[in-house]
């Protein structure tokens, strides 16, 4: 295993001193360590791969320094697009250090939305031509394998990977930044659920939203039938609602979204906006972090949701603090035209010993399918 602190002062030793990315649960404890230490380094959250590109490239711009880059290696998948048109040497050639941590890394268990691309990731950078190394666990390889990669970004002007496995970084006990809103997401999704007819189509975003979502219907020992839960593909869940609202439109549609999840496709809000669905009811339950890979923080606290879904188009928003306000404002939402919006303000974290669904994504889709073909 690696300290995260010495990791960092051979990246800063090397004039590696500007890092931008979006987290996963492999990097958490160095993306404490970076929190703890901006006087030595400048992080910069951002809300999706391809907007930590562009930002890279401006910093290279700005100062021909050399940026750096987090991601989990879903990321690399997004961010193809701009690693080929922005950064590529045939176009304007400019060299990132890439930090990719490596999901579903091969022989090693994991989720099933990142098998796929843990078996591709290294045949990707391999097409893509950028070179990599995997990070070691020892120190002094460490410092060569960082003086190296300056070296080759410094020559060949193009990205140069790093991957980091799963279990490579130490444990850092860093500054607590909880917020401070009384209401937990968990109780929040059972004070909506509660309050609801039952037969509601739910699409619940990746992470710990749809685990509670899953595991309060265990408790109530009601059907997933009509819950779609949404495992990976990061952003997507008010695009997926959208497409079923518009077909089914006999049928109420809430999304359970987050705050990391809405800035990563802001851009779905305007859609929805433009076509008007009826029975469209989006939730995001606000906390301001990154909750599914340890708690970091999002951008979501200098932004109005409410605002922005009417500037789209939105027949209504609402923000909630109290679990009087979500309760009442849940039970007159069905009296409404969609599409609407629900803020809701929660916690940051949640239960420690929260499981996973116990069906996979396969038979999640095929009873879910079987409730809307009828």
């Amino acid at each position: 295993m690696i300290n995260s602190k010495k990791l960092l002062n051979i990246l800063v030793k090397n004039d590696f001193t500007f890092i931008t990315g979006i987290p996963c649960s492999i990097l958490k404890d160095f993306l404490k360590c970076l929190d703890d230490n901006q006087d030595k380094i400048k992080h910069i959250i951002a809300t999706s791969e391809e907007e930590t590109m562009g930002i890279a490239a401006g910093y290279y711009l700005a100062t021909s320094k050399i940026p750096m880059v987090y991601m989990q290696n879903s990321g690399l998948a997004n961010s193809v697009d701009v690693l080929t048109s922005l950064l590529n040497k045939e176009v304007y050639g400019i060299p990132v250090l890439l930090l990719i941590s490596w999901r579903g890394e091969p022989d090693e268990k994991d989720e099933p939305q990142h098998i796929k691309m843990g078996k591709i990731t290294l045949k990707l950078l391999k097409l893509l031509g950028i070179p990599y190394k995997i990070l070691s666990d020892k120190e002094e390889i460490v410092i060569e394998q960082i003086r190296k990669a300056k070296e080759v970004l410094r020559r060949n002007s193009f990205p140069y990977a790093l991957i980091i496995k799963k279990g490579l970084i130490e444990q850092y006990e860093g500054r607590s930044k909880r917020n401070i809103y009384p209401m937990a997401r968990e109780e929040a999704i059972k004070i909506i659920i509660d309050n609801l007819r039952g037969n509601e189509i739910i699409i619940s975003t990746t992470g710990k939203t749809s685990r509670e979502l899953f595991e309060y219907r265990e408790t109530k020992k009601k059907s997933h039938k009509t819950d779609f839960y949404v495992v990976g593909s990061m952003g997507c869940v008010a695009s997926i609602g959208f497409g079923i609202a518009i077909q089914k439109p006999k049928k109420k549609v809430i999304i359970f979204d987050g705050d990391g999840s809405v800035l990563m496709k802001m851009g779905t809000l305007a859609t929805i906006g433009c076509y008007l669905p009826k029975n469209f009811y989006h939730i995001i339950f606000d906390n301001n972090s990154y909750d599914s890979t340890g708690g970091q923080k999002t951008v979501s606290d200098s932004v109005r949701f409410d605002k922005i879904a009417l500037a789209c188009g939105y027949r209504k928003t609402k923000i909630v603090f109290k679990q009087e306000e979500l309760t009442n404002f849940i039970r007159g939402a069905s009296l409404r035209k969609g599409p609407i919006m629900i803020v809701v303000k929660v916690k940051s974290g949640g239960r420690k010993d929260l499981g996973r669904p116990t069906t996979s994504p396969i038979e999640n889709k095929k009873t879910f399918m079987e409730l809307l073909l009828k």
